[in-house]
């Protein structure tokens, strides 16, 4: 070989190495993992995030990324659950997971992902200690906390006529935090607790502490239920009490069982709730920009559109598009750019604390109508 075909060979040789080292991603897929039971999802969740996988791959078809999602269906059981976060934890192809509904497997899940280095996303409503306690660096909370919605609920309720409140919870992890945050909220608001009750306590003693909301004069009641049980107490307390201000978070929020009962839908007007996720819609442009896509989601597939989408949509768009913007599909650098930066989605800002919970503070609630359904509210503090 000449000096001449020695050195051209060096030179190309560089040249690869020197290719090779500035090729764009670390790796060229993200796989995105997302658990749910199909049976018991919110209206639109999973279409929206099959459609962010889909718009996704779309969109960085051509940027070196490959976006892979997966929806592992389970029966709701914690046991299985428990089984598939394992099964994802232990696949080294996995680069982040969508969590489930259930809060104590996704308190699990958050310990078992983290330790794994995977990200975590939790779009549903997770205890405040899970984050509070802990210093995980790859979870992340789409969500109010407990205590946020509590503060809500209680600013809400001072912008109501109605000052001398009862408290109503379960006795649930996620529901103390709630009614901790509005009973201890710090603020000259005129509001008075008069009253704080267990909600198994009341439905066995029904009576007995009715006549003592009488006594008192109680005009509010805030419910902190866990699940569907709410709806049965609400339409006891309407049914008692019809000019009483009843209050309280999510768990309400299902138009399934109140449109289809003629008591339940007159019971929830006037209805305040606290939401489960920021969905800033603040300013006319952003209400008509929304209002357009409402429109465009009914004409593509013939349904109204529900908030969920969005939320599914945005937690799938959220990793996505985290690691295309940061050229990396390593799990703890998206996550270090989720922390940097935060995330701005489809109707949706958000940016999380070290820990991983959702910096925002919400400024929105939701107040039903005489029909069942719902307009939100600015609260009068934070109205521009």
């Amino acid at each position: 070989m000449s000096f001449k075909q020695i050195v051209s060979a060096a030179v190309m040789s560089a040249l690869v190495l020197s290719f090779a080292g500035c090729a764009g991603p670390e790796q060229d897929t993200v796989t995105i993992a997302v658990i749910g039971n199909e049976a018991d999802l919110y209206p639109g969740y999973k279409d929206g995030t099959e459609k962010a996988a889909e718009d996704a791959r779309s969109e960085y078809e051509e940027s070196g990324f490959n976006i892979e999602y997966e929806f592992y269906n389970y029966d709701g059981s914690y046991d299985e659950g428990a089984a598939i976060v394992d099964m994802l934890a232990a696949d080294e192809d996995v680069t982040a997971v969508i969590g489930a509904a259930d809060m104590e497997l996704n308190k699990t899940a958050a310990h078992v992902f983290d330790s794994a280095g995977k990200i975590f996303v939790v779009p549903f409503f997770l205890y405040d200690s899970v984050f509070d306690d802990n210093h995980y660096s790859t979870v992340f909370s789409m969500c109010n906390s407990g205590q946020t919605v509590g503060e809500i609920l209680r600013r809400a309720a001072s912008e109501t006529p109605v000052k001398r409140w009862a408290v109503c919870t379960a006795g649930g992890e996620f529901e103390q935090s709630e009614m901790n945050g509005f009973l201890q909220y710090d603020a000259d608001d005129g509001i008075k607790i008069i009253d704080c009750v267990n909600i198994y306590e009341l439905e066995n003693n029904i009576d007995g502490i009715y006549s003592r909301w009488e006594n008192l004069g109680v005009e509010g009641v805030v419910i902190f239920a866990e699940n569907e049980e709410g709806f049965e107490l609400l339409r006891q307390i309407k049914r008692r009490f019809p000019s009483m201000v009843c209050a309280g978070d999510t768990a309400f929020d299902n138009t399934d069982i109140t449109l289809n009962d003629a008591e339940l839908t007159a019971a929830m007007n006037g209805f305040i709730m606290a939401n489960e996720f920021i969905f800033n819609i603040e300013t006319n442009e952003e209400m008509d920009r929304y209002i357009k896509f409402t429109e465009e989601y009914t004409a593509e597939t013939g349904e109204e559109l529900d908030l969920w989408y969005i939320q599914g949509y945005n937690a799938v768009r959220m990793i996505a598009d985290t690691a295309t913007n940061a050229n990396t599909a390593e799990p703890r650098r998206i996550a270090e750019s989720l922390h940097e930066r935060g995330y701005s989605g489809l109707f949706q800002d958000l940016s999380f604390s070290d820990n991983g919970k959702l910096a925002e503070k919400d400024r929105v609630y939701t107040v039903f109508d005489a029909e069942g359904y719902a307009e939100d509210y600015l609260l009068r503090d934070e109205v521009r």
